[in-house]
């Protein structure tokens, strides 16, 4: 077995599929896919310092980004194929006004800062693993179904990595602010009628037939990208 696989979250299943296979779905019973690790097998540092401490590490992109400085936890595809632009580099802020509403103590909440993110939005955290995912299967292009910051975050990342990206939306329902980020970045879109569960309906369907790549969150890869928000 390699080193990480894709699992059925269905107990009664359980079906395991390779990493070099760009799924969405159990293809035996249709529930989501989970990513599990041989962790007998793959090295990881002695302690969480140790990933703190890559930040320092300003001319190595992997350690630089706050994804990617945890990659032995994220071991799905080789080192290689791993793409960054900075994403993760959040930090902690302190808000005393809504800790007074909250009846705590000044200087006891913090508020991670996600807009730091290079498109503005956290999705940045899973989207570097859904494309690093991508070159390693060879995908070409890839689509998702969006309101606003999964659209922006897809076509920020598949302009970097010279892929086709195409954005469903439903009837007006789309933030513009980050709608003009994605075509700023050469993202195409098709605009259907329906909600964003009919968006998603077409936008399965469409990737499953022409062999283009999911980037929403059903991507089990994407989902391991967004643990590293934590």
């Amino acid at each position: 077995m390699s080193l990480a696989c894709q699992k059925c979250i269905n107990p009664d299943c359980g079906a395991e599929f390779e990493c070099s296979q760009a799924l969405y779905k159990c293809p035996r019973c249709g529930e989501l896919l989970d990513i599990i690790y041989d962790w007998d097998r793959i090295p990881v540092p002695k302690k969480l310092a140790d990933f703190a401490g890559r930040w320092a590490s300003r001319d190595n992109r992997l350690d630089f980004s706050g994804v990617w400085r945890f990659r032995e936890l994220l071991d799905f595809c080789g080192d290689e194929f791993k793409v960054s632009i900075g994403e993760g580099q959040t930090i902690l802020e302190q808000n005393d006004d809504l800790a007074g509403q909250l009846g705590m103590k000044p200087g006891r909440l913090f508020l991670q800062y996600e807009g730091l993110n290079p498109s503005g939005s956290f999705k940045d955290n899973g989207m570097t693993a859904a494309f690093s995912h991508a070159g390693f299967v060879g995908a070409k292009s890839s689509a998702c179904a969006s309101t606003g910051n999964t659209s922006a975050s897809m076509a920020m990342y598949a302009h970097s990595c010279g892929m086709k990206c195409t954005v469903f939306i439903g009837s007006g329902r789309i933030a513009f602010g980050k709608l003009s980020q994605a075509m700023d970045f050469g993202g195409r879109t098709i605009q259907i009628m329906g909600d964003f569960d009919d968006c998603m309906r077409q936008v399965q369907d469409v990737c499953s037939q022409l062999n283009i790549y999911l980037v929403n969150s059903l991507n089990p890869l994407r989902r391991e990208g967004q643990h590293t928000v934590m």
